[in-house]
């Protein structure tokens, strides 16, 4: 064995010291026992890489933690749609603070694993868990801000916090069936020996189909249907309100109300909150509309002695507008999420079928698998810049400015 070390210009020698062996290449004995020692040469191109990718890290765990802060603080912020974001920051959060750093290493030391064969199982199933648990959290999201827009009267009254726990439950138990269990599939389908220094991802045709399925195909499916419907929903009551009649349905079934809205006109706002009070319809801020509308507001007669003194109209029409804009934020998130994860899901299930047949393939998977990994630090970036609510709490410490 050749003893001499020789370490190119610009590049960074890292040891690492242990009681296994490995190929002559990579090994030195040390004092003539039976500890090794190995070199791995650090380019200034890999060192640089790994401090991008830290980055990345680093900025993925400080946004969703930011995030999960500005729900736990702030009232306001205290709604069904916040608690599943937040459980969406919490699975983002965990793939910036145990995935992304063992990746790092793993890609600065070109593909040499530092650790145990068992933990690097153990952090391949961390990686389905809560990457698996993000996308499905999206999924409900989308599903959410559709009841929201296609009924904004009633989803408060269906949407309750149970009901949300419930389904963020299901979320964390449905990722963690598809993750840990695979530890046990992949030992028992592994039929090569896995070197010592290495940690692949267990190929198994049958199992890529399965969690494929469930953690991406299937949700992206759901995304795509109910953003479709949100947005035909969303351009359905914007025409009602344009043209001016828009009926209104309680929860209850009880409430039927016909509002029309005649252009042309202008009158005192008061006058129109007192006459709509007088009927039991609590109309307030009517100012904003007094524009645009006559006098003349009727309500169908057969309906009036069952009306709440609590309806308020415009904040119904308010509410329809802040569940529009965050179907916009919506479309955003899904948008940025097939664009960081589709990749990834289709060298995935192509590597199942013909891993040969993808061109440098380890250098090809942990591009998509980084690409992937980014999109849980760009959701943060997209509630803040796009929400808001959450804009008004990332304003108070600067973090994000328009």
């Amino acid at each position: 064995m050749n003893s001499n070390i020789h370490v190119q210009e610009n590049s960074i020698l890292f040891v690492n010291v242990d009681e296994t062996t490995i190929s002559d290449q990579d090994k030195f004995l040390l004092n003539n026992n039976s500890t090794y020692v190995y070199f791995f040469e650090i380019t200034t191109k890999r060192a640089s890489l790994g401090i991008i990718l830290c980055l990345f890290s680093i900025a993925t765990v400080f946004g969703n933690t930011l995030v999960i802060i500005a729900v736990i603080r702030e009232r306001y912020l205290h709604t069904s749609t916040n608690y599943f974001i937040t459980s969406l920051a919490f699975a983002d959060c965990l793939v910036g603070l145990v995935v992304m750093p063992f990746s790092v290493i793993y890609e600065v030391l070109e593909k040499h694993w530092l650790f145990t064969l068992d933990w690097c199982d153990i952090w391949h199933s961390l990686d389905v868990l809560f990457s698996t648990a993000s996308i499905l959290n999206l999924c409900v999201i989308s599903v959410d801000r559709y009841w929201a827009i296609k009924d904004p009267f009633s989803y408060p009254t269906r949407m309750t916090r149970r009901l949300a726990i419930l389904l963020i439950a299901l979320v964390w138990l449905a990722s963690s069936l598809i993750s840990f269990p695979a530890i046990i599939w992949w030992r028992i389908v592994r039929s090569d020996n896995v070197p010592q220094n290495k940690c692949p991802f267990t190929v198994n045709l049958e199992y890529i189909i399965f969690s494929s399925s469930i953690s991406f195909y299937l949700p992206l499916f759901v995304m795509v249907f109910t953003y479709y419907k949100i947005y035909r929903e969303a351009i359905i009551q914007t025409k009602s309100l344009r043209i001016g009649e828009k009926q209104v349905m309680l929860a209850s079934g009880e409430l039927e109300l016909t509002l029309r809205m005649h252009r042309g006109g202008s009158f005192p706002a008061e006058s129109t909150s007192e006459t709509l009070q007088d009927f039991g319809v609590g109309y307030t801020n009517f100012h904003n509309i007094r524009s645009t509308c006559s006098p003349s507001v009727r309500v169908s007669k057969q309906y009036l002695f069952t009306a709440n003194k609590n309806f308020s109209l415009s904040r119904k029409f308010a509410k329809f507008s802040k569940e529009k804009k965050a179907a916009k934020t919506l479309g955003i998130v899904m948008g940025v999420f097939i664009i960081c994860w589709l990749p990834f899901f289709v060298v995935n299930l192509w590597s199942g079928f013909c891993a040969r047949c993808i061109w440098r393939e380890e250098i090809i998977s942990g591009a998509v698998s980084w690409l992937g990994w980014i999109n849980s630090g760009m959701n943060p970036v997209i509630y803040a810049c796009w929400s808001r609510d959450f804009r008004r709490f990332f304003n108070v410490y600067n973090v994000c400015s328009r």
